[in-house]
């Protein structure tokens, strides 16, 4: 009897395992997951925030921020790096993220070699 047991648990088993699970999905559903593909892929920047680690002005201040720029990609080479013009000033801002908390983590590594960075909202791109 004992062995009859097993011998119907093991066979239980193996059909349940090899069954095949079908499933169908009503097409307005499947419209509705296409609009949204397409709708977000037309979408190029979000709001987020990056970290400024300095800002430029005055004479020489486009090369002085050039020099910054490549300075930060030599010693944070995983974080992207964008120079902007905002007259009078040329600003470094750094990093793409989503969540003031995502760019605090990064702050506080930054901080140790831009003791002057800080987040700052802006549009960011979630595609690179």
């Amino acid at each position: 009897m004992k062995k009859l047991w097993i011998t119907l648990s093991v066979v239980l088993l193996c059909s349940v395992s090899f069954a095949q699970v079908r499933y169908s999905v009503d097409p307005k559903i499947q419209q509705i997951q296409s609009d949204y593909i397409k709708a977000w892929e037309k979408v190029d920047k979000i709001d987020g925030y990056r970290i400024q680690i300095t800002a430029y002005s005055g004479n020489n201040s486009r090369n002085k921020a050039e020099a910054e720029r490549a300075s930060f990609k030599a010693n944070f080479p995983g974080i992207g790096v964008y120079l902007s013009y905002s007259e009078p000033y040329f600003k470094i801002r750094v990093g793409n993220y989503l969540t003031r908390l995502e760019a605090y983590k990064d702050l506080k590594r930054i901080q140790l070699t831009y003791p002057n960075a800080y987040i700052v909202p802006e549009k960011i791109s979630f595609k690179e």
